[in-house]
């Protein structure tokens, strides 16, 4: 003991367990973060899994098609996945049928929320789903579906600095092949205080998203038609 510092003993306290799944590694003795953490906890928390009451769809690995048909579903794959929106020209398909035998949790719903849980540096991607036609999504993405919290507000919630910290506490396993579990995802914490006004800060920030979006692919039509 008289070799260990003060600090080291102090940080070793901080991962005394607290739930029966409790995961020991290297990256939960961060103090930066364990510093954040304990700020919040002190000032007033809620856990995720507060607010999402049903299991986690997984999607399976579809026998995708080579080219989609007049008929084929599309597939949201981690690759679909980018910056908070569905990239559906990267949606590879499958056919009707295989789409048909799925259970009802795996095909996706307009509101539903999804996130990448495997795969280096692709997990912690959420989008909200809002293609109005058949979908399904595959082995590396589930989908969650909040209750008292507005779909675009849980989104917000994983995307934001305090949500991207905590997935890259809570990633483990081999290089390039590392998950979070939906344990992991159910205990990530936030401050209460946001709960008071979160959907409104979520919609206003959806609403500028969307003019920038629309902002960008004018002067990229610009910049097109000048060359």
């Amino acid at each position: 003991m008289n070799q260990i510092s003060a600090k080291a003993f102090t940080s070793s306290l901080s991962l005394i367990a607290t739930n029966y799944a409790y995961r020991c590694d290297a990256k939960f003795a961060d103090e930066s973060v364990l510093s954040v953490l304990k700020k919040i906890e002190e000032a007033g928390f809620f856990m995720l899994g507060e607010y999402l009451p049903q299991p986690f769809a997984k999607g399976i690995q579809p026998d995708y098609l080579d080219q989609p048909t007049d008929d084929s579903v599309r597939v949201v794959s981690t690759l679909a996945i980018q910056n908070l929106s569905i990239i559906e020209s990267a949606c590879r398909h499958i056919t009707r049928e295989d789409y048909d035998g799925l259970n009802e949790e795996r095909k996706l719903k307009m509101g539903d929320v999804l996130l990448t849980v495997d795969g280096g540096v692709s997990i912690g991607k959420p989008c909200h789903f809002d293609i109005d036609s058949d979908c399904t999504m595959d082995s590396h993405v589930v989908v969650l579906r909040p209750e008292r919290l507005s779909p675009l507000a849980l989104v917000y919630l994983l995307a934001s600095p305090l949500g991207q910290m905590q997935f890259r506490r809570a990633e483990s396993g081999a290089s390039g092949q590392t998950t979070v579990t939906e344990d992991d995802v159910r205990r990530f914490v936030f401050p209460k205080a946001l709960l008071s006004s979160i959907d409104s800060t979520a919609m206003h920030i959806e609403a500028e998203r969307k003019r920038i979006a629309t902002a960008r692919e004018k002067l990229m039509a610009e910049e097109a038609a000048l060359w």
